[in-house]
């Protein structure tokens, strides 16, 4: 397994309950790392924890002004980049008859339009064998009907990184799609979740490092990650 001291991780989404854990086992790993996240306070106090240097900023993924500034800010720091970790997600369950369209534009341009334009401002900052992680969920691939659109939304992840990794793979740019099953973070708020049968932010955290870790002439295209007491 290859190392990740001194490697430049670039992580999205860094203030959710995933990417704080992600980042922390980053920083462990050595890895030198460039956050973005939309919570200022969240930010504020990971970044507090992580080592001097982190390159930590408030992005909106959805807005290219800022991603291409955010990049930009990598050049800059670090001259280069050997990793994307697409993070940045939300999901608004709800009845379509009830849904609005402001909804349904927030979580299609933060989940879909957000890998992409961090994928397509990765790609020239890229180093020899570099990754590109996209977090979707099962939910793109085993629809349920409480939440539709985020359905629909990382299902659109899951096919936009199978195209990017034909696309990038002349250019040295392995892809990945890892597809975790409900995990037991904030991102649930108040909905009602027996969460003794989900994911901890933890194992997906295991998943991702053990992707970055892999040899450079090894690619996993897809990982679905379940919780197995959810199973049984």
């Amino acid at each position: 397994m290859d190392s990740l001291e001194n490697r430049v991780i670039v992580v999205t989404g860094a203030s959710g309950g995933m990417g704080q854990d992600f980042c922390r086992r980053l920083a462990a790993e050595g890895a030198r790392l460039a956050i973005c996240g939309r919570n200022q306070e969240k930010m504020r106090a990971l970044t507090a924890e992580l080592p001097a240097g982190t390159l930590s900023t408030i992005v909106d993924v959805s807005a290219e002004e800022q991603v291409m500034d955010f990049f930009r800010q990598i050049r800059e720091t670090f001259g280069g980049a050997d990793a994307l970790v697409n993070l940045a997600g939300l999901s608004i369950p709800g009845k379509i008859t009830e849904t609005d369209e402001a909804s349904y534009d927030r979580m299609l341009d933060t989940n879909v339009k957000g890998t992409f334009l961090c994928s397509k401002h990765f790609a020239p900052l890229a180093r020899t064998n570099a990754q590109i992680i996209n977090v979707a969920s099962m939910a793109g691939i085993r629809p349920n009907g409480t939440a539709p659109l985020y359905c629909t939304s990382k299902a659109a992840v899951n096919m936009l990184s199978q195209g990017l990794s034909i696309q990038l793979a002349p250019l040295g740019i392995r892809v990945t799609t890892v597809n975790p099953a409900g995990t037991d973070t904030p991102f649930w708020g108040t909905r009602s979740v027996n969460r003794e049968k989900l994911l901890k932010a933890e194992d997906v955290s295991e998943v991702l490092l053990f992707v970055l870790k892999a040899a450079p002439h090894v690619v996993f295209s897809q990982i679905n990650l379940e919780s197995f007491k959810a199973m049984v």
